[in-house]
Order: structure tokens, then sequence, then C-alpha cells
């Protein structure tokens, strides 16, 4: 039955509701701060990773702590299109009892949305026969390095299901599934989601987006559907990215 509720889940489009509660947003200028983030900045006023850049003239993802970097039009515009050096920020954000990399901001994936990013075709149909592949493979044992429905590992689990969605994806780590993805700032079912410091420091964990907060992962026993809403996941949750491939 649980099986059945998401694969029609896998049909539907995506919706977002954002709310931000940061002070910062109500500024023009913005301080890069440690632990800080294009995505979480961006998010807590209100930009899209991409705007952020284009205000700040930015050539990379990188900042670095205490750089300014303008959030309106009326912002400051420095040297930031040159690379950030010293203390370069590159951790993804944490998070406080939320669900996107904005620190006060929730994104629930369920129904259309106007304003929503318009997939190509085949993306669309990769993305939605992920979620479809995804489903039948639960209870799968977890092996480490598996890639076969014998048992897999979160990655050898996301490896196997695009794969079977027709994704010529080569065979990432988890890291390599992570440097080889871009943030997405309207996540749609079949994305990918990102964890940090679970069983080691830094990116160790991916799962796929099923909507309403829920994902499909290769848990410590099984691949199994866990939810954004628990603390634990909360905790690690760096965002959700989308395979370079699919672009």
């Amino acid at each position: 039955m649980k099986k059945k509720a998401f694969s029609l889940l896998a049909t539907a489009a995506l919706a977002t509701f954002i709310a931000t509660g940061s002070a910062d947003a109500a500024s023009d200028s913005y301080t890069v701060k440690t632990g800080d983030t294009l995505w979480k900045i961006a998010s807590q006023h209100k930009l899209s990773v991409d705007e952020l850049k284009s205000l700040n003239k930015l050539t990379s993802d990188a900042i670095k702590v205490d750089q300014k970097l303008a959030v309106s039009g009326k912002g400051v515009s420095n040297q930031n299109s040159l690379p950030a050096t010293g203390n370069a920020v590159t951790t993804p954000p944490k998070k406080n009892g939320v669900m996107t990399s904005s620190t006060n901001s929730w994104k629930d994936s369920n129904t259309a949305n106007v304003s929503a990013e318009k997939l190509s075709p085949t993306t669309e149909k990769v993305l939605l026969a992920t979620v479809e592949a995804s489903l039948p493979l639960l209870d799968t044992p977890y092996v480490w390095a598996g890639v076969t429905t014998e048992g897999f590992d979160c990655s050898g689990f996301i490896y196997y299901v695009y794969r079977a969605a027709g994704l010529d994806l080569p065979r990432f780590d988890t890291i390599s599934m992570y440097t080889n993805s871009s943030y997405v700032d309207e996540p749609k079912l079949g994305d990918l989601v990102f964890f940090e410091n679970t069983y080691r420091s830094g990116i160790s964990h991916a799962g796929i987006y099923l909507g309403n907060g829920d994902f499909i992962h290769a848990g410590t026993k099984k691949v199994e559907i866990s939810s954004l809403k628990i603390p634990y996941w909360q905790e690690k949750f760096t965002g959700y990215k989308r395979f370079d491939l699919l672009y």
C-alpha cells in the first residue's frame, strides 16, 4: 500500500513554501560568517544562488569569512568577482530543525507551483522513472559497496536506480555524486538529498527525494523511506541537488 501511494506521488508536480526568519534578510549587504554557503545566504535573503552570484559578479561558489556580499540591488559591490581565498567557506550549511539550506526555511514538494523551474522532457522523464524504479527495492538489504538487488550501500542504490531510469551514470561514491551535482532551488521528485556527518565527517550519505519531506535511501540495514522531519535527518541535511548529467 505504501509503495502504491508513493508511486502515485511520483506523478505529481511540486510546490514550494519558503518562510525566512533571519534579521539579516532586511539588509542590503551581508557579511559572510563561518559555516555560510551561497545557498544558505541566498535562501535567507529570498534569492536564488544564481541571483546572488550575479549581484556580486561571482564566478565560482567559493566565498570567504568576512567577505561582504550584496543581497539586494542597493548592496555592496566590491571585488567579489575574484575567486575567494583565505578562509574559504565550503562546508555545507547546518540546519536548525528545517529542511532547506536556509536556517529558518521549509520546502515542501507535493503539488504544482507556477514559479517552479521547468524541466526538459528528458530530465522530467528520468526523475520520475527514478522514483518509480526505487520503490520496488524497499527492504533490499544493506551491503557495503553493493550495486545489485542482492544488496546496496547508499551510493550503490542511487547508481542502480538512476541507471534503471535511463541515466548513464558512472559508479560514483557519495562524495563524487555530491561533486557532480548542483544545488536546486525547487527540488523535484527524484532529485538527490544529501547529508553530512553521519558515519564520517563531511558529505557521507544521500538519498532520492519522494516529495512531502520523504526520501528513499539505503539505510544502515535496508532500503527504506525516511522523513526529513525527523530531528536526526534535519540536523544532517545539507540540501537538494541534481546530477549535472541531467542538465
